[in-house]
């Protein structure tokens, strides 16, 4: 998946809606005296995915995809996205002055490119909200622009939103148990503060959600589909122990579940938090100078200057530690240029993506769970089209919603791509029931869908026909079944870069002249966001020039694949009004055992964590070679192995009656039978 929540906000937008924000733009506009304002996608916290009240680029535009940058001048209004979103965002913009400008695509010039060439022309310089952009982002339209943009503390959009924008989120906080990530928080901030100092830095400032979220074991719901919450965070070496300041918008139970997770944590009083300073000595904490000791401060007392006052109580070098994509301009703007180390990715990114023995094992059972949901979905989806009813994309998402809940998920790990025919062709299509398709037996149909569990976190998808489909159906689906096997059973060495496995998922289908314009594979999170960093599987999306040109790029793809890392395996095809494929399963990167063991750097494998059966129909045999044809067939036994009728029992529990759930199970496991049979 790639797709994030925020379609309801647009679903009644329209042309006249638009005319009108943008005039408002304007006339903010001309009241500060700029020529041009840059919308960026994320919120304060670099976040991907963001709450209602951060969508604002959405709001402005209408398109609600989870990446691009709108720029509004007094004569332009341009938004920016990469090749996900080409279709869809066409379809959103329709009618609307809104022009779309399609990332590394021949002869379209990107922000930096259009800025640098237009910028001259504009009434006034352009501006933006520092609380939006990132440190690399800024630094990169720094060395593009001829002069530097304008930093507008007052959020223009926001402005322009005025009552009409969602109330803040501020649910409650959960601890997550201990049992599931495997590790305490004291152990983890020790790994931290030891990172910082063996860095040569003093402390480290976080605002990245999951990453906070993971370092402190606890979640939340303030972004839908997303256990995070709204936070700031500084740890900082302290003598030979650790200093945290842990800035929430709920405070309840948080001290008490630090303490059982073996550090010493305290709440701030409101006079402390007014004057800004914290007590790193914690009257009444035991005398232990190792301690890992935690202030927790409301959300709302976080600024600049408390966060660099809270570095400066460090002890060591003096130097901050910052993430350069996700640190923000108005987050390091009180901390002098000469007291910053920039990093590409924190310690705790990197802690995070390599999962430790309790998280693997959660991984493995959320993936059998929630491909139980799916294929007692498709099989009662197949019974509703053979018997004639009527079911349309929207109600399918719903369906796949309830089986998934009965599995005991916590929810969605992202809005379910329930998609038909050509809609199928719409990358990060999305259906609402007012305004979706049938899902039609004689056409293609793609599912993308991915659950929430307390003990992992699933990103699927599946493409399957239910009649007769085309030759040139089944050739795009076996290409890119070839090419996620290729990945799947790929072994390499220990710090092999995505970069280098990408050529595995699409050398099937370039060798037919076929690609296809996303990534190939993304971290992922342990009941954490779907997609996390800090590596990832890609680059064949692009001209090899536009990754020279880009950090972000080289930095996901270069970065180096070790062992305990979560990744998916997403390769596709789509022919734009026709049909679409994706096939996309789960991986868990482990110890190979290899005949040789040559050289100094262990070889590594993938675990395959998704046992949902592919699509026999859509398979062209005769283009499989005996690897391929060895590989499937023993996976989809693996798939009859586990995919057990107590686990389908589960997925039937939506069913009316015993008798339903019983008939629920038999058809689930003849669907099993039928799909895991080549001929």
């Amino acid at each position: 998946c790639c797709y994030r929540p925020g379609v309801a906000l647009c679903e009644q937008f329209s042309p006249a809606d638009n005319a009108l924000k943008l005039k408002g733009m304007r006339s903010l506009l001309s009241a500060h005296g700029l020529g041009g304002y840059l919308v960026p996608s994320g919120d304060a916290h670099s976040s991907e995915y963001v709450a209602s009240e951060d969508q604002r680029r959405e709001w402005l535009t209408g398109f609600t995809g989870s990446a691009g940058t709108a720029l509004v001048t007094p004569t332009h209004a341009l938004l920016w996205t990469d090749g996900r979103y080409f279709v869809q965002a066409a379809k959103q913009l329709a009618g609307t002055e809104w022009v779309l400008m399609k990332l590394n695509e021949p002869g379209v010039p990107d922000v930096e490119e259009w800025l640098a060439k237009e910028a001259p022309n504009l009434p006034g310089p352009v501006g933006v909200d520092p609380t939006l952009v990132t440190i690399s982002r800024a630094a990169d339209w720094a060395a593009a622009l001829p002069e530097p943009l304008s930093l507008i503390e007052t959020n223009l959009v926001d402005a322009a939103w005025g009552a009409a924008r969602p109330p803040l989120s501020a649910h409650p906080v959960k601890p997550h148990p201990l049992a599931f990530s495997g590790e305490p928080a004291c152990s983890k901030l020790r790994r931290v503060a030891a990172a910082v100092r063996d860095a040569g830095a003093g402390s480290l400032i976080l605002n990245s959600l999951d990453q906070i979220a993971w370092l402190f074991n606890l979640r939340g719901s303030d972004i839908e589909c997303n256990p995070v919450f709204f936070s700031y965070a500084v740890v900082s070496l302290h003598g030979g122990g650790v200093s945290v300041t842990l800035w929430l918008r709920r405070l309840g139970g948080v001290a008490a579940h630090l303490h059982r997770e073996g550090c010493s944590a305290s709440e701030e009083c409101e006079a402390a938090a007014g004057a800004g300073s914290a007590d790193p000595s914690h009257p009444g904490d035991p005398a232990d100078a190792e301690a890992v000791r935690v202030t927790l401060r409301p959300y709302s007392r976080f600024d600049a200057a408390s966060a660099w006052a809270a570095c400066a109580q460090a002890s060591g070098s003096g130097l901050v530690m910052l993430e350069g994509r996700t640190c923000t301009l108005a987050c390091a703007s009180c901390i002098p240029e000469e007291r910053r180390k920039l990093v590409s990715a924190s310690p705790v990114e990197r802690f995070k993506a390599r999962k430790n023995g309790a998280e693997r094992a959660g991984i493995v059972s959320s993936g059998q769970k929630d491909a139980a949901a799916i294929v007692s979905y498709l099989a009662w989806l197949e019974s509703q089209l053979a018997d004639g009813k009527h079911v349309t994309e929207a109600e399918g998402a719903d369906e796949i919603g309830r089986r998934r809940l009965a599995m005991d998920a916590i929810g969605d790990s992202f809005p379910t791509i329930s998609s038909s025919g050509p809609n199928a062709a719409v990358i990060h299509y999305q259906a609402s029931h007012s305004e979706c398709a049938p899902i039609s037996a004689s056409q293609i149909y793609l599912l993308d869908t991915g659950g929430q569990y307390a003990d992992g976190t699933t990103d699927i998808t599946r493409t399957v026909h239910f009649g007769a489909p085309t030759d040139d159906e089944r050739r795009a689906y076996t290409r890119v079944l070839q090419g996620h096997a290729a990945l799947a059973r790929a072994v390499f060495p220990a710090g092999t870069s995505g970069l280098m496995l990408d050529a595995l998922a699409r050398a099937p289908l370039w060798s037919d002249g076929l690609n296809f314009l996303h990534g190939t594979g993304h971290g992922m999170g342990s009941y954490l966001n779907v997609h996390e960093g800090p590596f990832g599987i890609g680059g064949g999306a692009v001209h090899g020039s536009a990754i020279l040109a880009s950090d972000a790029m080289r930095a996901r793809y270069l970065e180096p694949i070790e062992e305990g890392m979560y990744v998916s395996d997403e390769p596709g095809f789509y022919r734009d009004g026709v049909f679409g494929v994706r096939l996309e399963s789960d991986l868990l990167v482990v110890p190979a055992q290899t005949k040789y063991g040559w050289g100094s750097r262990p070889f590594l494998r993938f675990d395959y964590c998704t046992p949902v059966p592919f699509c026999p129909g859509l398979i062209d045999t005769a283009l499989l070679s005996p690897d391929d044809r060895q590989w499937i067939d023993a996976f989809h036994a693996t798939c009859r192995e586990k995919l057990t009728p107590s686990l389908l029992l589960q997925a039937a529990a939506t069913a009316a009656s015993p008798e339903a759930q019983a008939e629920d199970v038999q058809r689930s496991l003849r669907w099993i039978e039928r799909n895991t049979r080549l001929p």
